[in-house]
């Protein structure tokens, strides 16, 4: 029975493979027998190229980025991708594909500064630059006539670096209200550029209405001492007296012409030996 049996299995065997060769033959004959029709009209034109909003149905970041910030560069995407969709792994040939500043640009910003991604990151936001260590290092490149005010008139603003202030991104102007304090309550901070030129914060320039409350920040003595004074020099502004820059003392003569006989100005040459004190005359009781 054994025997019988094992002869039968193996021809029951057989038969399976046999009919699994039949069905694989079969398959493969339909396969390669399946009739597609050619198109030939399809391919009878050449394409038309992709318009940019074609090409944003895929890189729709990149068009948006255009869109919003692009400046110049929103132009056809082919004027600088020549090449499409040909980046392979397996030959790294990325940065080749990629567009070169250097199509378009010339040295701009001197021959020092040939790395264009390093400040600008994205090639579709071009004026929107991120402010990095690289790009503190060549403000001066662009920017020399800011660098020699920094260097010409010493200042706290020259020992630190561009990024201290312009922080952020490329073109970001600080508000003085970042660092400083205003020189009295309630001064508006668009004043402060009226006597501080930025770069040179310490060359202090007014114009002879300035508010005497601006000089009384940091002269506060000299400044209470006039606000009180009954004499007429309280009528007087700081800046009539202490005009065209900062630090200037002004000689009684410039507003006094002569007022007493000579030979008591030859007896009293200084106006001081008398009068005391500027900023609080010895005045006449009423």
């Amino acid at each position: 029975m054994k025997k019988k049996e094992c002869l039968a299995l193996g021809r029951l065997s057989l038969l399976v493979v046999a009919l699994m060769l039949v069905a694989a033959t079969s398959f493969a004959a339909k396969v390669a027998t399946v009739d597609i029709p050619v198109n030939t009209e399809m391919y009878a034109t050449a394409p038309a190229p992709l318009t940019a909003a074609q090409c944003a149905q895929c890189h729709n970041a990149q068009f948006g980025n255009l869109k919003e910030k692009g400046g110049k560069h929103r132009f056809a995407c082919q004027d600088c991708h020549k090449a499409f969709h040909a980046y392979n792994p397996k030959k790294g040939n990325y940065d080749e594909l990629m567009p070169k500043c250097a199509s378009c640009h010339t040295d701009i910003h001197g021959p020092a500064n040939k790395d264009c991604s390093s400040c600008h990151t994205n090639p579709h936001t071009p004026r929107v630059v991120v402010t990095t260590p690289r790009l503190t290092n060549s403000c001066a490149t662009c920017h020399a006539a800011q660098k020699d005010e920094l260097v010409k008139f010493p200042s706290k603003h020259g020992t630190f670096s561009c990024d201290k202030c312009h922080h952020t991104k490329h073109g970001y102007k600080p508000s003085c209200a970042e660092c400083h304090k205003p020189h009295y309550q309630g001064q508006e901070y668009s004043t402060c550029l009226k006597c501080h030129p930025v770069h040179r914060p310490k060359q202090v320039t007014y114009q002879s209405n300035e508010p005497a409350a601006t000089c009384g920040s940091c002269h506060t003595q000299i400044f209470n001492k006039w606000k009180a004074t009954p004499s007429r020099h309280a009528k007087v502004n700081c800046a009539t007296c202490h005009k065209d820059k900062h630090g200037y003392i002004p000689q009684c003569t410039e507003c006094h012409k002569a007022p007493h006989p000579k030979n008591i100005l030859d007896r009293f040459p200084k106006c001081l030996t008398c009068h005391l004190d500027v900023h609080d005359l010895p005045a006449m009781k009423k």
